[in-house]
C-alpha cells in the first residue's frame, strides 16, 4: 500500500510472556483495539514455556515460540530476556516492513499511537539519560538480526536492550527517542507514558510473574495486584502531562 506520504508501514509485534497472562492478554487486546491493518501479526516468546495454547488464542497472534533457558544470562540477571529477544530477532522471517517490540505490560491507549511512530522509534529509560528501553521500540524489519539486546549486560551492568540506540548510531541510521512523560498514572505513583500519552508502560509485570526470587523481590506483589485490578477496570487516570 502507498499513501501520498510514501509507503504505508506494516508492523509485526514481538513480545515476551513471563507467566502472567493478564498482562499479555490486555496488551494484545489493546493492540487489536487501537490498530488497523498495519499490525499484520504478533510473535510471542513464551518464556513461561507452558502457555502455548492460551497465547495462540490471543488477538493477532501468528506465532508462539519457545527457547531453551540460557543459564548464563539467568544467573546474571534472574531472567534471560535479552537472549530470548536476540533469538527471536535472528530466527524470525518478518513479512512486515517493521518490527514493533512491546513489553507485555506496555500497550496503546488511543488510535493515534501508530501515526506517531517514526521510521525508528526507541523509548528511553528516563529523562536523565539516553539509554533505550525494550518496553517499546519500532524499527525496520531488516535491522532485526543485527541488534544485540545483550550488549552491555556483562561489565557495564545494563539490562536488556539499553544500548540499541548506540547500535543504531553505529550503522548510521537516524532514529527518534520518545521520552517518558514526567507525570505517571495512579496519582503519579506508577506507570510511564510515551508518545504524548498514547502508549502506557506499567513496568513491573515481569517482576511479579518471574520465577526468580532475585527479580520478584524488586516489587511488592500485593501492591501490584491492586494496580492490576484498577487497570482491568480502566479506573486509572490518563495524565501524561509533561
Amino acid at each position: 500500500m502507498v499513501s501520498p506520504d510514501g509507503p504505508i508501514r506494516s508492523y509485526t509485534v514481538v513480545t515476551c510472556h513471563f507467566g502472567d497472562l493478564f498482562w499479555v492478554s490486555r496488551m494484545l487486546r489493546q493492540v487489536d483495539r487501537f490498530s488497523d491493518g498495519r499490525v499484520v501479526g504478533v510473535v510471542v516468546v513464551d518464556q513461561n514455556r507452558r502457555d502455548r495454547a492460551a497465547l495462540e488464542s490471543l488477538p493477532r497472534v501468528t506465532q508462539v515460540v519457545e527457547f531453551e533457558p540460557d543459564a548464563g544470562c539467568t544467573a546474571l540477571l534472574g531472567h534471560d530476556h535479552p537472549v530470548a529477544l536476540n533469538r527471536v530477532m535472528r530466527g524470525t522471517e518478518f513479512t512486515s516492513s517493521h518490527v514493533l517490540l512491546l513489553d507485555s505490560d506496555c500497550f496503546p491507549v488511543d488510535r493515534t499511537w501508530l501515526d506517531r511512530l517514526d521510521d525508528i522509534t526507541l523509548a528511553t529509560v528516563s529523562r536523565r539519560d539516553a539509554l533505550t528501553h525494550p518496553c517499546f521500540m519500532a524499527f525496520p524489519a531488516p535491522l532485526a538480526p543485527f541488534l544485540d539486546f545483550f550488549e552491555g549486560v556483562n561489565g557495564a551492568g545494563f539490562d536488556t536492550g539499553r544500548l540499541i540506540g548506540l547500535q543504531m548510531s553505529r550503522t548510521g541510521h537516524e532514529f527518534a527517542m520518545t521520552r517518558p512523560a514526567s507525570r505517571r498514572a495512579f496519582g503519579n505513583t506508577r506507570g510511564t507514558w510515551y508518545l504524548d500519552g498514547s502508549v502506557y508502560h506499567h513496568g513491573n509485570a515481569s517482576f511479579v510473574s518471574s520465577g526468580s526470587r532475585m527479580v520478584r523481590r524488586q516489587v511488592v506483589a500485593v501492591v501490584e495486584e491492586r494496580y492490576r485490578r484498577h487497570i482491568a477496570k480502566g479506573s486509572f487516570r490518563l495524565d501524561p502531562t509533561l
